[in-house]
């Protein structure tokens, strides 16, 4: 149920709205962080693993203490939060409105995060139109997961020749297809632009990004204030859905997290079970075994942690596993917000460009204030 003072807010934002100008006024600036020189192979350097950040300041000034630092998911670049492509408006004009400073990045080895060929980058991969579809714009029509039927909220028809569909999908672009390598490149630049920054920022991570924002944060818990994962990668230790191969062998990443006591090889020191599913539309989780201890985050153990999950996505089916495994781990502050069970029906995984987003974004906004 959302407070009064919100509902209000929304309909400020509404009539703010303008389907001409769909992006709040600000002032933009860019910059690069992170990175390094290395041999180019011809008897000179060259620089790599550098990230890209827009910076987005609303006019006369932030009026909200805390900056915001969106870093979208696999293929997908800071254009995700600016206008949808419907042409309306997106999450960083709303924030902008709210008086935020927003912070757009891009992934090392991304978009205007030049991409250096290396051994553990030695090509980019590219999603096709058809999985696109399949997972994000028109899962109803295929049915990969049970609950893809619920999907309403994608404007235009979701598929190939649709207008909004070819305007998505022309944003995507090339991604290194190496998780370990991107978050450790994406964690020390991450680090770097909370550096730079230079007071606690909330970080809103989706996707792929969400065990980067965990990394980010553990290497910087003084200056993350808050995290919200949209659809964090997941589940803990394995893939679902689609395959269920090992993977994140740190619980919620490929590399390193700060536990206690420390962890120095995750395949021995965090010990597992397999918890059962609840129903027949989620997977069982494998989450740290009551005994011995769990072994705690204790760099995130203080944190707001709000994970945000859509009623139509393959998400759906497991992001529980993840909350839970935030929770065990002494994440203690760890909301889930599962739009469904919000009112906010119809979504898929990327709902902050389908129809109804302003009402997801209210609920974000709240989430905020309150914390």
């Amino acid at each position: 149920m959302l407070s009064f003072r919100y509902l209000l807010t929304l309909i400020s934002t509404l009539l703010d709205s303008s389907d001409l100008n769909p992006e709040a006024p600000y002032v933009r600036n860019y910059f690069y962080v992170g990175g390094k020189y290395v041999p180019d192979g011809f008897g000179g350097h060259a620089f790599q693993d550098q990230m890209y950040v827009e910076r987005l300041t609303p006019l006369g000034g932030p009026k909200k203490q805390t900056p915001l630092v969106f870093i979208p998911g696999a293929g997908q670049t800071g254009t995700n939060f600016l206008n949808k492509p419907d042409g309306g408006r997106g999450w960083a004009s709303l924030f902008i409105m709210q008086g935020f400073e927003v912070y757009l990045v891009e992934q090392t080895s991304r978009g205007r995060s030049a991409w250096r060929p290396g051994p553990e980058a030695p090509r980019l991969a590219t999603f096709s139109a058809e999985m696109i579809e399949q997972r994000f714009t028109a899962p109803q029509d295929y049915k990969l997961w049970s609950q893809a039927v619920n999907h309403t909220q994608w404007p235009g028809t979701g598929r190939m020749g649709d207008p909004i569909f070819d305007a998505f999908y022309s944003s995507n672009v090339q991604l290194v297809n190496n998780d370990t390598y991107s978050q450790a490149t994406v964690q020390a630049a991450g680090a770097a632009l909370l550096d730079r920054i230079g007071s606690p920022a909330i970080l809103v991570a989706h996707s792929q990004a969400g065990p980067m924002a965990i990394l980010i944060a553990d290497a910087r818990p003084n200056l993350t204030e808050a995290i919200i994962l949209l659809e964090p990668g997941g589940p803990p230790f394995r893939g679902a859905v689609f395959n269920n191969a090992s993977a994140r062998p740190w619980g919620l990443t490929e590399i390193p997290l700060s536990y206690s006591p420390p962890v120095s090889d995750p395949t021995i020191d965090l010990v597992k079970e397999l918890v059962p599913a609840s129903s027949d539309n989620h997977d069982g989780c494998i989450l740290q075994a009551t005994s011995p201890t769990p072994r705690q985050l204790f760099n995130l153990a203080s944190k707001p942690i709000l994970v945000v999950t859509a009623e139509a996505s393959y998400h759906s089916v497991y992001d529980h596993c993840t909350v839970s495994y935030l929770r065990q781990a002494g994440c203690t502050r760890t909301d889930h917000l599962e739009l469904g069970n919000a009112g906010v029906h119809g979504n898929g995984h990327m709902m902050f460009m389908e129809k109804n987003s302003r009402d997801i974004w209210v609920l974000l906004l709240e989430w905020i204030e309150w914390h």
